[in-house]
């Protein structure tokens, strides 16, 4: 016991010799003189020498909630002035979210089935599920919070008679596109 108690002061000693001069120093730079800083446990002690600042460059980032949930299933409505019969129409709420400002569009892709002919039917934004505000581009702010919008399908002169009664088919598809808003030139995140 006596015998511990001795190297225990022994290297308290030690340690109380140790000196840190860091003053005047550049960053990246640690001086000691005499022994290098230790514990008790004569196991070296590690110092800072340098803190090095990380960053990270952000990039574009886009994103539709459940997209791969998402379908609009059409239903036969009345038609509108300028559609012939029989009309159909069908809406989903999609909830976008990004970090810039971006333009939404929206492509159709037609299924060849026969019962939709290419033209007679059309995709747009609706802000209240079609009633009142049609768009064909939507701007979503790119704070990152998810904002919510209709995507509508309206199809006229349907083929109906190509399909068997009850049944539910695609007949298409309609893709989200997006853009940023910002011009290239002006916009540091920009390709």
């Amino acid at each position: 016991m006596v015998k511990k108690s001795i190297i225990a002061i022994a290297l308290m000693c030690m340690l109380s010799t140790v000196s840190y001069s860091q003053d005047g120093f550049p960053s990246g730079q640690f001086k000691v003189d005499g022994l290098w800083p230790a514990t008790i446990q004569i196991s070296y002690t590690p110092q800072v020498i340098c803190k090095i600042p990380v960053y990270i460059k952000v990039g574009m980032f886009i994103q539709v909630e459940n997209c791969g949930n998402k379908k609009i299933t059409m239903e036969q409505v009345n038609c509108p002035q300028g559609q012939s019969f029989p009309c159909y129409k069908g809406c989903t709420t999609i909830k976008v979210r990004s970090n810039f400002e971006a333009k939404l569009s929206l492509q159709k892709n037609d299924f060849q089935t026969g019962i939709i002919d290419n033209g007679k039917w059309k995709a747009y934004f609706s802000s209240d599920n079609g009633a009142t505000v049609k768009e064909n581009n939507w701007i979503i702010p790119g704070d990152g919070n998810y904002t919510s919008v209709d995507v509508c399908v309206e199809a006229w002169d349907a083929n109906i008679y190509n399909g068997n009664p009850g049944e539910t088919k695609q007949v298409g598809e309609v893709a989200i596109l997006a853009i940023p808003t910002a011009d290239p030139d002006y916009c540091d995140y920009c390709p």
